[in-house]
Formats: C-alpha cells, structure tokens, sequence
C-alpha cells in the first residue's frame, strides 16, 4: 500500500529574501504525496484568507522564518486546527528546538510518518509568542538601529544603538509569584531556555515561562554579565537571576513600553501581563 495523500493549506511568505516561488514548494509538497488545497501568502490579508480553514481544522503549513511561524501559531493556537511548521527563513528556532530537520525537504519528508502532538505557546498581553520576549536593552538597541541603519548600514548601527541604550538604560519593577525585582533587562522564554548552551529548549512542553533578570542598578555589573556570557560561564553571575513561573506581570511608570516578541519590536500597553498556555498549540512535526 502507498502512502495515504495529505492534503495541506500553504502559508508562506513571498517577500522573505529567502522565499521558494510557489511553484517550487509545490513541487516539493506533491513529491512526498502532499497537495496544497490552498496557498496564502502572509503578507495579503492574511488574517481573513486563514480564518475559514482555522475552523474547518484545516492542516496548515507555514513555512518561514520565527516571525512568519508565530504570525501563524497567533491564528491556530487554541483551535482545532493543525499547524505544519517548516524551515525557510533566517532564523529558525522554533523548527530546531522542536527538532525538526532544517533541510525543507527531509522536514517535509517526515510528516506522513508523524503524529499531531500539542506544544506550549506564552502569551504577552494576549498576543502570542513562541520563543521569546524581552524588555530593556535588546528592544531599545532595536529600535535605535532602525532609526539610522538606512543611513550608516546595518553594523555600524548596531554598534552605535548598543553603546546608547546601555548609556541610557532603564529599570523595571518585575512581580512574579507576588515578589518585586528592580531590573533593567528581562527575558521571558516559552518553556526552558539553556542560557549556558546557545539558548536552548529541550522541551516545548512543560508549561512554563523561564524569566532570566539582571537584578542590579549598576552599569559594571551589567558589563559583568557580558563577559561571564561571552566566556560562556553566565550563571555564576551574581547579578543574574533565573526563574520559572507560569504568569509574569511587570510594570512600569510609562503608559506603553518597547517590548521585542520573537524577533520583532513593537510597543505594548504596560503593566505587560505574560502567561504560559500549556498544550494549546497542535503541531504536527
């Protein structure tokens, strides 16, 4: 007997420097017996296009970046429907830390011998993520790159943007399980995240959100930790403080803050409001 034909709806994105043409993900798709009932491009009104097949519980495949994965992962999480993530853009932790091949084609010739399963996602404000969030210094040192990287290009900014948000870098009172921490840089992770091994997950399921803070007020310290990091020995910082929780409020005395989420940065209303949401992603992969 042969392979029973799955029947899929595609979600790409066609303006990702390292997109396939459709054609050629059709190919791919129909040379493992998968057909692709419907494809939709993210970035055409995406949002309306996905809604029917969200609740017909449609097999959806998205192939892409992070950034592409949680703009989809926001859609299905929560429904009956079946998210397919694939390998295809520039940063691919989700696929890896779910070990899935990076090869798109071993990735896609894998799934007829797979089983769904149910992962976690976190939720910021009730806005998704599957990775991670941060506050302070990374989304800062974004955001002023993107001021003058069309003027002075991408690393020159990115140097300059650092060394400014570190001059002018800003506290956050952080509560977890009712204790207050006074923090200039906080990182929330969907599940564990190995900050001793290339920030790592060797789970997506145990309903957590791992929280990493720098609890002092000093700039040395702050310069501590960077070289503990680089050294690779970050947990015998004494200014470094990891936890795991399942619901993380921080406040702060702005209206909205900067928040970066899976690699984009947008502004959020504050108090910022993070919940774990155990089991509420099925995946096949």
């Amino acid at each position: 007997m042969g392979i029973a034909r799955m029947n899929i709806v595609l979600v790409y994105n066609s303006r990702s420097g390292s997109a396939l043409p459709l054609g050629e993900l059709t190919r791919k798709m129909s040379a493992h017996n998968i057909t692709i009932d419907h494809a939709i491009d993210i970035t055409e009104n995406f949002k309306q296009a996905i809604a029917p097949h969200i609740q017909s519980g449609a097999y959806i495949a998205a192939i892409g970046g992070d950034g592409t994965l949680s703009s989809v992962a926001q859609e299905v999480y929560g429904t009956k429907a079946t998210m397919i993530p694939l390998p295809g853009g520039t940063l691919n932790h989700f696929t890896k830390d779910l070990n899935i091949p990076q090869d798109l084609d071993e990735a896609i010739a894998t799934l007829h011998s797979k089983d769904p399963r149910k992962v976690d996602v976190a939720t910021i404000n009730e806005t998704v993520f599957i990775n991670n969030s941060s506050i302070g210094l990374y989304p800062s040192t974004v955001h002023e790159r993107e001021q003058i990287e069309s003027k002075y290009g991408k690393w020159p900014s990115a140097v300059y943007a650092s060394i400014k948000a570190f001059i002018r870098f800003k506290h956050y009172v952080v509560t977890i399980d009712g204790i207050e921490y006074r923090t200039p840089f906080v990182f929330v992770g969907n599940n564990n995240y190995d900050i001793t091994n290339a920030a790592q997950r060797s789970s997506l399921d145990e309903g957590v959100l791992c929280v990493h803070m720098i609890t002092s007020d000093s700039r040395l310290s702050l310069l501590k930790i960077i070289a503990y990091a680089i050294v690779g020995s970050i947990r015998d910082s004494e200014d470094l403080t990891s936890l795991t929780t399942r619901s993380v409020t921080i406040h702060a005395k702005k209206t909205h803050l900067r928040v970066s989420r899976d690699g984009e940065v947008a502004r959020e209303p504050s108090p910022l409001r993070y919940k774990s949401q155990p089991a509420s992603l099925r995946i096949l992969g």
